[in-house]
């Protein structure tokens, strides 16, 4: 029976140490929560990517939108990725239909925008789907 006394605290002290608890070495995301993310992360610059893509598409403009750059993303772990993208866009002087589209100067005399959109993406099925859109000019 002393035995077991004495295993108690020597376990718990063992417990207590601060390196008992640290896990820094792990970066796996928590399933359901938001982490922000470094938006030069090439899963970022996809997700940026495609909801500027389809808020082309989608818009009732002639002329493009491009990135101005992007203030804040996060991501959060479903059944799949959800991308939380908040971004400064911009009216270009390039019309939609332009064949090059690469370099199109941002027009002076329009507002900047700032939109915030979420990608869903399942990278293993190699799809993304723009499901919330929202802009508002600065």
């Amino acid at each position: 029976m002393p035995r077991e006394i004495c295993w108690v605290p020597v376990v718990l002290d063992l417990a207590m140490t601060n390196k008992a608890f640290k896990f820094h070495h792990m970066t796996y995301p928590v399933f359901g929560g938001l982490e922000d993310m470094d938006s030069s992360n090439e899963n970022v610059q996809q997700a940026v990517d495609f909801a500027l893509r389809e808020y082309n598409k989608d818009n009732n403009d002639l002329n493009l939108s491009h990135l101005v750059h992007v203030v804040r993303s996060c991501e959060q772990l479903v059944a799949g990725m959800n991308y939380y993208l908040d971004m400064e866009i911009g009216r270009t002087i390039c019309p939609k239909d332009q064949p090059t589209q690469d370099d199109c100067p941002l027009s002076e005399e329009e507002p900047t925008q700032f939109c915030s959109f979420v990608v869903y993406s399942i990278p293993w099925e190699h799809y993304m789907a723009l499901t919330d859109s929202s802009c508002h000019s600065t």
